[in-house]
C-alpha cells in the first residue's frame, strides 16, 4: 500500500506541477494581453486547482503511511534536517501553497473584471508555485 501511494504521489506531482505552470503562464498571458475570461480560462484554472488538491490528498495519505511522516515526528526529528524536511517543512509549505492557490481561484470567481480575474490567479498561483518549487524533494524525486 505504501509503495502504491508513494508512486502515485510522485506521478501526480509531475502532472499537477505541469498544470499549475500552464495555469500560471496562462493567467499572466491573459492579464498582459487583456483577453476575455472565458469558459476555457475557467477550465484551465480549475484543472490546475483540482490537480493540486488531488496531489495534496494523496500527500496526506502518504504522510500518514510513511515512516518519514507523522510517525517520525519527535523532538529528535527537529535536530535532523532530512527528517524535519519530510515530517514538517514539506507538508506545511505544501498546505500553505494549496491555501494560496485556492484563495486566488476563489477571489477570481467573485470578481467581475476580466483583467482582475487573471491578475488574482497570476499572483496567487505564482506564489503557490514558488512555495511548491522551494519544497519539492528534488534529490529523491528525479
Amino acid at each position: 500500500m505504501y509503495s502504491i501511494v508513494k508512486n502515485s504521489h510522485s506521478f501526480i506531482a509531475f502532472l499537477s506541477l505541469i498544470f499549475l505552470i500552464i495555469s500560471t503562464i496562462y493567467a499572466f498571458y491573459g492579464y498582459k494581453a487583456k483577453i476575455k475570461y472565458t469558459k476555457k480560462s475557467k477550465i484551465v484554472f480549475t484543472i490546475g486547482l483540482i490537480t493540486m488538491h488531488t496531489q495534496f490528498l494523496i500527500g496526506v495519505l502518504l504522510y500518514l503511511l510513511s515512516p518519514l511522516g507523522i510517525s517520525n515526528f519527535s523532538k529528535e526529528m527537529m535536530k535532523n534536517s532530512f527528517s524535519r524536511f519530510y515530517a514538517l517543512e514539506h507538508p506545511t509549505i505544501m498546505l500553505l501553497a494549496l491555501i494560496l492557490i485556492t484563495i486566488g481561484f476563489s477571489k477570481s470567481k467573485r470578481n467581475t473584471d476580466n483583467n482582475i480575474k487573471f491578475k488574482l490567479i497570476a499572483i496567487f498561483y505564482s506564489i503557490g508555485l514558488i512555495l511548491i518549487m522551494s519544497r519539492i524533494p528534488w534529490s529523491s524525486w528525479l
